[in-house]
């Protein structure tokens, strides 16, 4: 089996300006990427949000997801909470939005279940969205956020039991939060997990943020193994790097990353035995 891959626009941001829609489309599809993502960080990137037609259209690319996050502390006419919903209702399809979820409200303890009603409640309107415009929306885990770990995402996604209702695994969320019990987490997602993405990552255990994010290729995070366990649970849907912060010539680091990734899942199509454990 040979996955299908993607790229998270973070690779393109940069202090003078982000590359062009289309400039990072042809990367994407020189270095044989099958997809293209679209994270809603600020305002220039809500504005190429009727480009993703383009991309489909004139690049051949697919749209693995468009990411955006929700603020618990809201209210039920928080405005940016509403706009997403819009987003989707608005925003040729289908689509997969990954939502993460945030508190303004510091009373609000990262993973405190106390958030549950609120997140079940904004969930459940942008399930309804998704209905509408045949998308799907799936919960997306980030550090430092509410909702920061998989085992947060799983625990909403089995309250709603929605067939349009999915999770993500992100690696470096995964390892930035606490990097354990991985072979778990990922049997536990399995039935629900619709994208996976990666980088490699080393820990920085005082920093704020408490990882780092680099080409596949670097970082302390074995990634040979992880691809051994998403064969063990039948993964089968797309695979995405992360690149939000990481600098440099995003062309040679997404280069890198695809070099990586097909090297280590050529290495498992050979020796698929490597990565079990009893």
């Amino acid at each position: 089996m040979k996955w299908r891959l993607f790229a998270m626009d973070t690779h393109f941001d940069r202090a003078f300006g982000a590359y062009t829609f289309d400039a990072r489309c042809e990367m994407l599809c020189e270095l044989g990427y099958d997809a293209t993502y679209l994270s809603l960080l600020n305002e220039p990137a809500w504005a190429e949000l009727p480009l993703l037609a383009e991309a489909r259209q004139r690049h051949g690319l697919e749209i693995a997801g468009v990411w955006f996050s929700l603020d618990l502390a809201g209210g039920e006419d928080h405005p940016g909470n509403l706009r997403s919903i819009q987003a989707i209702e608005t925003t040729p399809g289908p689509l997969r939005y990954e939502v993460a979820l945030r508190s303004s409200d510091a009373a609000l303890a990262r993973s405190d279940r106390a958030g549950d009603s609120a997140a079940t409640r904004w969930i459940a309107r942008l399930l309804r969205a998704a209905e509408r415009a045949e998308g799907s929306v799936a919960l997306y885990p980030h550090v430092n956020f509410w909702m920061e770990r998989i085992e947060d995402a799983l625990r909403l996604a089995r309250v709603l039991e929605h067939p349009r209702l999915g999770v993500v695994f992100c690696g470096f969320h995964w390892y930035a939060v606490d990097g354990k019990d991985l072979r778990a987490r990922l049997r536990d997602a399995a039935p629900w997990l619709r994208s996976v993405n990666l980088c490699g990552t080393r820990r920085l255990p005082d920093a704020k943020v408490p990882a780092t994010i680099e080409p596949l290729d670097g970082g302390t995070l074995d990634h040979f193994a992880l691809l051994g366990m998403l064969r063990e649970i039948n993964y089968s849907e797309m695979i995405g790097f992360q690149g939000y912060g990481m600098g440099g010539d995003p062309y040679a680091n997404l280069r890198r990353s695809i070099q990586a990734f097909r090297e280590m899942e050529a290495r498992l199509d050979r020796h698929p035995a490597w990565t079990r454990r009893p």
